[in-house]
């Protein structure tokens, strides 16, 4: 019995020791008593994905270090957010969780799109479960920030007014540029397909053919009036540097490499108060709600018990995921 007792001791201050000097070798970060690992990181990097299409930069790019960093804080905050979902007895169903695949899928892939995902899952190294986990973990989310949000004051028609005056000169309509695209998995042939549009093919029926995103493809490869902001930065410049009516790329993306072609151009022009009026009220409605957010959230992680490896710590762990 003295031994066993002794054993029992001993294993009980192995444990403190380890909790008092740091993580276990393996660990990525740590919540309270929730150890997450190295590969328990990259399985939720791998549903991300999936399901958003992310792409981790490569390892000797600048970004991969930020990446990684960032993907730690997204983590954590997830299981925070968790902890305080189940404080409240908040649940998402199976059912909410794969109807909203379904419309990701749709809207990704196409109405017939399933098997193309399941594909994907393969070729990410992730698993259904894994992703209806995250969207799930998103859903959990998005229905904490509405409560923290519900109380915020509305905006008065004088606040709008004085934000006007205030923002006159950045109200703009910005340039907008109506693109045609055509994604594809290698430069070898975006770069075919670029010669083919400069040699008289028609861009539509291109992207329809070669295209892989589900999204635009049967429009052949529309994605309509767009702006700078909206597009990924590599490809914005790209696109916003070229001709009404030319072709560019190739141009990677973290969804692959790009072809494009600039259909048409609007010029950016001032708004008058009538015209932006409901959007500023709204957008001033938005950033108190993100005020209230971030506030609320930033004493949540305040309170967690959050530690990071050296490799995975954000430089401001306490504050919240931009």
């Amino acid at each position: 019995m003295v031994v066993a007792a002794t054993m029992l001791m001993g294993a009980a201050s192995a444990i403190a020791y380890d909790r008092m000097t740091g993580l276990p070798d393996d660990a990525a970060l740590r919540v309270g008593e929730q150890v997450v690992t190295e590969a328990e990181l990259e399985e939720r990097i791998d549903a991300l994905r999936a399901l958003y299409g992310i792409q981790r930069p490569s390892e000797d790019s600048e970004k991969a270090d930020e990446f990684l960093r960032d993907a730690a804080k997204a983590v954590a905050v997830g299981i925070v957010l968790d902890d305080v979902a189940r404080e409240k007895g908040i649940d998402i169903s199976d059912k909410a969780a794969r109807d909203r695949l379904a419309e990701v899928i749709e809207s990704t892939f196409g109405a017939a799109g399933r098997d193309k995902f399941v594909e994907l899952l393969g070729q990410v190294g992730t698993s259904e479960k894994e992703v209806l986990a995250e969207i799930k973990r998103q859903q959990i989310s998005s229905r904490l920030l509405r409560d923290v949000t519900s109380d915020v004051a509305n905006v008065t028609k004088e606040e709008v007014r004085a934000a006007f005056t205030q923002r006159e000169d950045k109200l703009v309509t910005p340039e907008r540029r109506r693109l045609r695209n055509i994604v594809v998995s290698t430069k070898a042939k975006a770069k075919r397909l670029l010669g083919r549009a400069d040699a008289g093919a028609r861009f539509p029926a291109l992207a329809r053919k070669h295209s892989l995103d589900g999204r635009t493809r049967d429009d052949g490869g529309d994605l309509g009036f767009v702006s700078r902001e909206q597009l990924d930065s590599s490809y914005a410049k790209v696109a916003f540097n070229t001709a009404k009516q030319d072709y560019f790329g190739p141009v990677r993306t973290e969804h692959g490499w790009n072809v494009g072609k600039v259909v048409a151009v609007r010029a950016e022009r001032k708004l008058s108060f009538s015209e932006i009026e409901s959007n500023l009220r709204e957008q001033l409605r938005s950033e108190r709600e993100l005020d209230a957010w971030h506030t609320w959230l930033t004493t949540k992680l305040r309170e967690a018990d959050v530690e990071y490896a050296d490799r995975f710590r954000p430089p401001e762990p306490e504050a919240p995921p931009e």
